[in-house]
């Protein structure tokens, strides 16, 4: 009986790395223009959305540093059982930093650092705790590049990426185990930072100051998790000698992501981009956690599927210092039909963007504000843990997020 309790515990841990934690953030004069930067070749965070581009710069050194406030909230309701929980997250600060420099009339240079992917939910006392209680995952890359330009009006680049990443995530073992004194038994789980490699490549074309072309392709990184450590609390008397303290390994997917952009200018006051993103989520088909004990390993079916983003910006220039913006992009989200759960609730989104510039001799300051708007989903196909202990675990989810931003540039010939 003690053997099957702990299989069907562990079978219960679920996603430890949830879905749909990709954070389109990236820079602010190009989030202000829906993150629409895959052809906008006249500011330093191309060295994030098109390196290629860096050699279209009017300045042969540019540096850029921003950073977002993540406000979001979800929440939860089950009309069935009238449950009802939201999340109390705290805010996230995803930041970057970028450099290019343009050493000869062909070769340039670029640096990129910046946090693509990254999620952190904290569900209170609710009856999903069985499933997620909090997580917090934060992943940042390394990008240098050497771009190459052929000729006025082509270029291309190619990229070095170095991924970090790291979690933190704690569930109760089920819904009705307690220690002796009634609290729930949980467990921590936390693996420290850890790193892989990938690459990028890229292409851009500009045929005039009125029309400019972009395409960008980054590669997909797994990050290994081969030192984590989990640890049970208020475990009873008559699990303490099977539930200690124990490594674990597991394995953190970052899909690969193909974008196409296109810009132009109807006037010489108004730019226009419109991008078009592909995510290969497909790589993440299961999460599998190896214990360094006896315990059985934990394989939990995720099937993501692979989605499209598109985007549409615009900038309008008021006057010689003053740039206003705005943008709207639909964003899609992984999970397929019956595999939706709490630990990063990802939500088909409505995303509404809106940004300003103050532009100086050799500095610009850049503000801009994402609205994000997710479409209620219902979905009461997740089953959670099987055999005797399954049940069948779903509701209705709604989630929005305020995030505001601000970025400085410094250039120079």
């Amino acid at each position: 009986m003690k053997k099957i309790l702990i299989v069907l515990i562990l079978l219960s841990f679920g996603s430890i790395y949830a879905g749909g934690y990709r954070v389109a953030l990236q820079g602010q004069r190009m989030l202000g223009m829906a993150h629409a930067g895959l052809s906008v070749f006249n500011n330093t965070e191309t060295a994030y959305f098109n390196p290629a581009g860096i050699a279209f710069l009017d300045k042969k050194f540019s540096v850029s540093l921003g950073v977002s406030g993540i406000l979001s909230h979800v929440k939860f309701q089950n009309e069935m059982y009238n449950l009802t929980a939201e999340t109390d997250n705290p805010p996230g600060t995803p930041f970057y930093l970028y450099m290019t420099y343009q050493s000869t009339d062909n070769i340039s240079l670029g640096l990129a650092i910046y946090t693509p992917f990254g999620s952190s939910s904290v569900w209170n006392d609710w009856a999903g705790s069985d499933i997620v209680n909090d997580i917090s995952m934060k992943v940042f890359y390394i990008q240098p590049s050497l771009t190459y330009k052929f000729s006025d009006i082509i270029s291309a680049s190619a990229s070095l990426i170095m991924a970090y990443g790291s979690v933190s995530y704690n569930k109760n073992i089920n819904r009705y185990l307690t220690d002796e004194q009634g609290n729930k038994t949980n467990v921590q789980l936390e693996s420290g930072m850890t790193g892989s490699v990938g690459y990028a490549l890229s292409f851009a074309l500009k045929p005039s100051d009125k029309i400019a072309f972009g395409v960008n392709y980054r590669s997909k990184v797994i990050i290994d998790a081969k030192y984590g450590k989990a640890e049970f609390n208020n475990v009873p008397a008559f699990l303490q000698n099977r539930l200690k303290p124990t490594g674990f390994s597991a394995q953190l997917p970052m899909p690969a992501e193909l974008g196409v952009g296109f810009s132009f200018k109807p006037t010489n006051k108004l730019l226009v981009a419109v991008d078009y993103n592909y995510t290969y989520w497909n790589i993440y088909k299961e999460l599998r956690i190896e214990f360094k004990n006896d315990l059985p390993a934990n394989v939990a079916n995720k099937s993501y599927h692979n989605t499209s983003t598109f985007r549409i910006g615009a900038e309008y220039q008021l006057n010689d210092n003053m740039f206003v913006r705005a943008g709207y992009y639909f964003d899609e989200s992984p999970l397929s039909e019956g595999h939706f759960s709490p630990e990063t609730p990802s939500l088909d989104s409505n995303n509404y963007t809106f940004g300003f510039g103050y532009q100086m001799k050799k500095f610009t300051f850049d503000f801009a504000l994402l609205y994000v708007n997710g479409k209620e989903r219902t979905d009461y196909t997740y089953v959670k843990g099987e055999g005797p202990g399954a049940h069948r675990f779903g509701g209705t989810y709604v989630s929005n997020a305020i995030i505001p931003g601000f970025g400085i540039t410094y250039s120079f010939n």
